[in-house]
């Protein structure tokens, strides 16, 4: 029989189940509710936060929140590319380290209608032309096939108004092309990287010149070749994406994006500095490795995207004695890891060494025929930071100019085993 409820004063009695909870019970469900709302303020914080690039040996990282185990697991499993560039004016000067996975040629100049350049203005070959048939770079690049890594050739171009010419013209396109078919045809190439370097402002059409000629490139090596690898040069600043190089477009057509994080103070610099600092210094450079790799990983995969580390500095003569100090015009030159170590063991030199804690490098100060002079290198130490750097980010790995300005040390390389 249903009850008639219309017959009764009250309505039935609701049961309260919180009320026949026991108070233990209570005290658990109490603190399970609050760990859920922290967990759901964290999670919805962490939405929107951008985990800042921090330095690899801080305390405070907040990278040591991440699961450093998982990473470390992977690092190993994993094997980060060490990519060497190789000038062909330090082709006597080279050893093949076992650490190299990939060597690249440097490197054969494009010429303004998309052919290989092989002679200059006054008959003679080029010097990147005329090496490149040498025997020591194919006892080289055998060396490297036979250990299964790549060689690769890398294609040059830094004068504005040939690049121009290059990129705006569809016929300098398919020059370039049957000019990469020779190559690839005449020797053991697995690999090619782009170093067109345009300096100043680029048009939006010939930025977009550009990746179609990148687009080009990839298309025409995976229908005829099909397993060869290309890679193209950036500087550091291209993180701005507002230089030749449309950084998100060309990124779909690589394997690897090199950025050049070198070079933040140059030869022509007016004030002595670090040449690749991974944190900058308000007081003296406001440019850095971090700030720019911050960017690039909007843009780009971490998985192409590889670190160019200098295996030099610059020196300058300078108007004190401070490491930051005014440089002499014209007087900055390429001052090689192994030139430093000559230098440092020098016993008739005045020399003061010092660390540069924001850039991470070292630097030396010395007297030599009444003149100050300033160096900015990388050492050990600094290549290990950069290196460390590379892991947490878990990048695709690094890349060296130039093999041959280490000299025969293992030095450098004893730390890049450890990538």
């Amino acid at each position: 029989m249903t009850p008639n409820y219309a017959d009764q004063t009250k309505p039935p009695k609701k049961i309260n189940f919180f009320n026949r909870i026991s108070k233990k019970n209570k005290i658990k469900l109490f603190f399970a509710g609050l760990l859920i709302a922290i967990i759901a303020i964290f999670l919805i914080a962490l939405s929107f936060w951008e985990f800042p690039l921090t330095s690899p040996i801080a305390s405070n990282s907040l990278f040591e929140f991440i699961n450093i185990e998982e990473i470390l697991k992977k690092n190993e499993a994993s094997n980060k590319i060490v990519y060497g560039f190789l000038p062909y004016w330090n082709i006597e000067q080279v050893t093949i380290q076992p650490e190299l996975t990939h060597l690249s040629y440097f490197g054969l100049n494009i010429s303004e209608d998309g052919t290989i350049l092989t002679t200059n203005e006054d008959g003679t070959l080029h010097p990147g032309y005329a090496r490149l048939q040498s025997e020591k770079l194919l006892e080289l690049a055998q060396e490297m096939n036979r250990d299964n890594n790549q060689f690769e050739i890398t294609l040059v171009q830094f004068e504005s108004k040939k690049i121009e010419q290059i990129v705006n013209n569809p016929e300098a396109h398919q020059n370039l092309i049957t000019a990469l078919d020779s190559l690839l045809l005449a020797y053991p190439i697995s690999g090619i990287n782009i170093d067109i370097e345009y300096n100043g402002s680029a048009s939006e059409e010939l930025r977009n010149n550009f990746a179609l000629l990148i687009e080009t490139i990839r298309q025409h090596l995976n229908n005829k070749f099909g397993n060869v690898q290309l890679s193209v040069d950036v500087y550091a600043s291209a993180s701005n994406n507002r230089q030749i190089w449309d950084i998100p477009r060309i990124s779909r057509s690589v394997d690897y994006i090199i950025v050049m994080a070198y070079d933040f103070h140059r030869r022509s610099s007016p004030q002595a500095g670090p040449v690749a600092p991974l944190f900058s210094s308000n007081d003296s450079w406001s440019d850095d490795i971090h700030k720019n790799l911050r960017e690039f990983l909007r843009y780009v995969p971490k998985e192409k995207i590889l670190l160019g580390i200098p295996f030099y500095g610059y020196e300058w003569r300078v108007d004190s004695w401070s490491p930051y100090a005014n440089t002499y015009p014209n007087s900055g030159v390429t001052a090689s890891y192994q030139r430093v170590k000559k230098l440092l063991e020098n016993q008739n030199l005045q020399i003061e060494t010092g660390w540069d804690k924001k850039a991470l490098c070292p630097y030396i100060i010395y007297v030599k025929d009444d003149h100050i002079n300033v160096i900015y290198y990388e050492n050990p130490i600094s290549i290990e930071y950069k290196l460390e750097y590379v892991k947490q980010l878990d990048l695709a790995g690094i890349t060296i100019w130039a093999l041959g300005y280490e000299g025969q040390d293992r030095d450098l390389w004893d730390v890049v085993s450890k990538l």
